[in-house]
């Protein structure tokens, strides 16, 4: 039997006043059947606000998917360098999170309701290392919750 876990469980990259913000709502199978995609399947809050324009939706996650951008985003953040990206198997919302010089960082990517309209929010906003921090630690409380790849077991 399947199990939905109620969670209020959410992460926010942030910076310029814009931010973007997946909120897990439902999580599905935990602690007994993991996603295909890795972790658990989740129904998923999405908010972005760039320069004015906002997005608020829900999108269907993997907590696996959330875990291995976790991974990449404390991995670029220790080196100052590099780009962690998240990976929605769904196709409905790509970012990355891009460092450059002095410890800023460039969020960009795109947001599709993937309807017959077609509609895409393209977005892009600058942050840096000093809101990335509060980030990690939002993901580090879900992958401890939820594990990785594999779950909790």
């Amino acid at each position: 039997m399947f199990s939905n876990f109620i969670t209020m469980a959410e992460f926010t990259l942030k910076g310029d006043g814009n931010y973007l913000k997946i909120e897990l709502v439902e999580v599905y199978g935990f602690s007994e059947t993991t996603s295909y995609s890795g972790g658990y399947d989740t129904k998923s809050l999405v908010e972005i606000y760039s320069d004015g324009f906002k997005v608020s939706s829900i999108i269907w996650i993997s907590t696996g998917e959330i875990f291995e951008f976790y991974n990449m985003l404390k991995q670029v953040n220790q080196l100052l360098a590099g780009t962690a990206y998240l990976y929605h198997l769904e196709g409905n919302l790509e970012f990355n999170a891009a460092y450059g010089n002095n410890g800023h960082v460039s969020i960009s990517g795109i947001f599709s309701k993937q309807n017959m309209l077609a509609n895409r929010l393209k977005f892009h906003f600058e942050s840096d290392q000093s809101y990335i921090q509060s980030t990690l630690i939002e993901l580090e409380a879900i992958t401890s919750m939820y594990g990785g790849m594999k779950g909790v077991k």
